[in-house]
């Protein structure tokens, strides 16, 4: 049985590259790092709290080590307290899932070796996720978010006592013992899945949202093709999300809110540790959603007047309702007109320096702003094709500017 798994998990069986290496030291782990630094060169990122630390080579792969540990919790829900150094087997017992308790030997002198002090083997054959005490969950809830993480990734069925024990955790409320920040890594992990609709589904069908936040329950959609059609926007936007550094977990997180009251929206975003600058941003994008959409969605505006209508709200909370729009049928022009803007129009660039304008009569202060400002508009709706065009359209507006009363 041994030889078998260890074919099945060969280099190639594995569905993905393996770029997660994690080393567990019967011994000092921060010192095996600095060691290996000092060696072959690299960074070393310590954790003396825990005994851990990163390694990250001049190649830029990483492996993780961490001191085989004692450690128990105090408080529920709370980060544990490393007691002290321990044994493999030891280590390996304090894991969340069996299938996390496996350890194979990277020592000289059983290189090779399977510690499998759990049975975890014969869970991975046997597609089971078991936990590995009745406390697991209670000691630590966010177990609760990783189990339904990895059942739907993996296609693993809880064994009876996990899933008893998961019913209880979330009917006692549980993740009450949880900071929002712990939540809120689980959610970016969840939502980061290949597969995270049907995690979020999965959670959602457990009542699982609903425990983190009763007012999350229900999902905007039971259809994983809206949910392509979400990814596949999101795929298209890559750069724009990483310009306007939204991650895109987020914008799936905002689009299975939707549904969630527009009154207890900002009570759940806190609730799930969404940083507040970025939960402002969906809450306006729910608010202001309607708005938007009535003078937004249609086709055949000028990029002047999709540069002036959207230049009164915050480029993320655009953003949200762009990606929200994808559950609104008949939508597709506030999209375009939105992105469109995004990637084009904004923010706006200066046709003309104000020395320039200065240059040409204008006088220094804010009618030079003013004077830029419709030359970008003229300039976006192709009406100034070059230099001659552009300084005779800046001559009219500032005799136009200056005939004007002074108020």
């Amino acid at each position: 049985m041994i030889r078998a798994f260890v074919d099945q998990i060969s280099t190639d069986n594995l569905q993905h590259f393996v770029f997660d290496i994690d080393i567990a030291v019967e011994g000092d782990a921060i010192a095996l790092a600095e060691a290996l630094a000092e060696e072959h060169g690299g960074a070393v990122i310590r954790n003396d709290r825990f005994h851990t630390a990163k390694w990250i080579g001049d190649s830029g792969y990483a492996v993780d080590l961490t001191m085989c540990r004692h450690e128990h919790y105090p408080i529920p829900g709370k980060l544990p307290e490393v007691l002290g150094q321990a044994e493999i087997y030891e280590d390996l017992l304090r894991r969340d899932f069996s299938f996390n308790a496996l350890g194979i030997s990277v020592s000289k002198d059983d290189f090779g070796t399977i510690y499998d002090p759990t049975g975890a083997v014969g869970d991975i054959f046997g597609k089971t996720l078991r936990v590995l005490h009745p406390q697991s969950f209670f000691e630590d809830p966010t177990r609760m978010l990783r189990a339904i993480r990895y059942s739907v990734r993996l296609n693993y069925r809880f064994d009876e006592e996990t899933a008893l024990l998961l019913t209880q955790g979330l009917e006692e409320s549980y993740f009450d013992q949880l900071s929002p920040e712990r939540v809120r890594y689980e959610l970016e992990c969840m939502l980061s899945e290949d597969f995270w609709f049907g995690i979020l589904w999965a959670s959602y069908t457990s009542n699982l949202l609903a425990s983190l936040h009763p007012e999350w329950n229900q999902l905007p959609t039971m259809s994983g093709s809206d949910a392509e059609v979400l990814e596949l926007g999101i795929r298209n936007q890559e750069e724009l999300l990483e310009q306007d550094l939204v991650p895109q977990w987020l914008v799936r997180l905002s689009w299975s809110l939707a549904n969630v009251r527009a009154a207890a929206l900002p009570d759940v975003l806190r609730r799930i540790g969404v940083h507040a600058r970025l939960a402002q941003s969906i809450v306006e994008a729910r608010d202001k959603f309607d708005e938007v959409e009535a003078r937004m969605n249609h086709a055949g505006f000028k990029p002047s007047r999709i540069y002036r209508v959207c230049q009164e709200y915050p480029r993320k909370t655009l953003l949200f309702i762009a990606f929200n729009s994808y559950l609104i049928k008949d939508t597709e022009p506030l999209r375009t007109n939105i992105i469109k803007h995004l990637r084009e129009f904004s923010p706006r660039r200066s046709v003309l320096s104000g020395e320039q304008l200065i240059s040409m009569g204008l006088p220094a202060g804010p009618l030079v702003g003013k004077v830029q400002e419709e030359l970008w508009w003229r300039k976006i709706d192709g009406e100034l094709p070059d230099d001659k065009a552009t300084e005779k359209a800046a001559r009219q507006l500032i005799e136009c500017h200056l005939s004007r009363p002074i108020i």
